[in-house]
C-alpha cells in the first residue's frame, strides 16, 4: 500500500507504518512540503498513485466530492492526536482490514 500522511501526522506515524506494516509510505513534513496547498497535495498523491492520511476533515470531504474514484483519503476523527494513540488506532484499524498483519 501506498500511503501519503499530511502535515497533520507525524513523520513517526510514517516511520512506524513502514516497519509496522511495509507500506510504501511519505510524509509531507519530511519531505519539506508542509506549506503544500490541499490541491497540490491531492495532485502528489495522483501522481504517485498513494492513499491519502489526514486528520482534516474538510479536506477529505472537499476532494471526496471532486476527486472521488481518483484518490482515497482517510480522515482520522480521533480526540487524543498523539502519536502513540495514532499508531496504535491505525494498526487497529489496518488488522481488521488485513488478516496478514
Amino acid at each position: 500500500m501506498k500511503l501519503l500522511l499530511d502535515a497533520n501526522l507525524s513523520p513517526e506515524t510514517a516511520a512506524y507504518l513502514r516497519r509496522r506494516f511495509g507500506f510504501d509510505v511519505i510524509d509531507l513534513i519530511s519531505q519539506k512540503l508542509h506549506g503544500l496547498p490541499d490541491a497540490k497535495v491531492v495532485e502528489l498523491a495522483k501522481a504517485q498513485q498513494r492513499v491519502i492520511i489526514t486528520f482534516d476533515r474538510g479536506f477529505g470531504e472537499t476532494y471526496y466530492a471532486h476527486e472521488r474514484g481518483a484518490i482515497g483519503v482517510i480522515v482520522l476523527r480521533l480526540k487524543d492526536q498523539a502519536v502513540k494513540t495514532v499508531n496504535s488506532d491505525s494498526r487497529a484499524f489496518l488488522c481488521s482490514t488485513c488478516s496478514a498483519h
